[in-house]
């Protein structure tokens, strides 16, 4: 497959999950996940949180941001994601979101400001993925930054000191 082609109804978790892998080990900056819940089938995996933890060391401009609206099943089952933003959380955020209009339950993966890969509100299966669209990826960005403008830090996803 080709970096520049557009991917039309992508299953979901898998491949969404390697989509998600592959725009991640691409980026050179940062990277934005935007998930209701962080699903365990699509985003709870050593490949997915190994390639988040390269890009977060690879500079100090490098950033993570990971956006939800639900933390329950995270912190009760546990997450590789998690473990992450509590192990270089300087790096790696991970934020809460209780409901915003103009966030209609999408997944969102944006990998600097060219690619992108989501998933809309409603659908169990069908994602899109587009690694080399400025305009998409700049739509999904705006959303996302709002979003985080809104966003708050849990204490539940806090790593705890004892």
């Amino acid at each position: 497959m080709s970096d520049s082609e557009f991917l039309q109804h992508v299953a979901y978790p898998h491949p969404f999950d390697d989509l998600a892998v592959a725009l991640c080990d691409s980026a050179s900056r940062y990277l934005c996940i935007l998930s209701p819940t962080l699903d365990h089938a699509a985003f709870d995996s050593d490949t997915l949180a190994q390639s988040l933890s390269a890009l977060a060391r690879s500079s100090r401009q490098a950033e993570v941001r990971i956006l939800v609206s639900s933390v329950t099943a995270i912190v009760n089952r546990g997450h590789r994601l998690l473990s992450l933003a509590r192990r270089i959380p300087s790096s790696v955020q991970l934020r809460r979101l209780d409901e915003h209009p103009d966030w209609n339950g999408q997944t969102v993966v944006i990998r600097d400001r060219d690619g992108v890969l989501y998933k809309p509100g409603g659908s169990d299966t069908d994602g899109f993925y587009e690694p080399d669209s400025r305009a998409s990826t700049q739509r999904h960005l705006d959303l996302f930054n709002e979003l985080w403008r809104y966003s708050v830090q849990d204490p539940n996803l806090r790593a705890l000191s004892l």
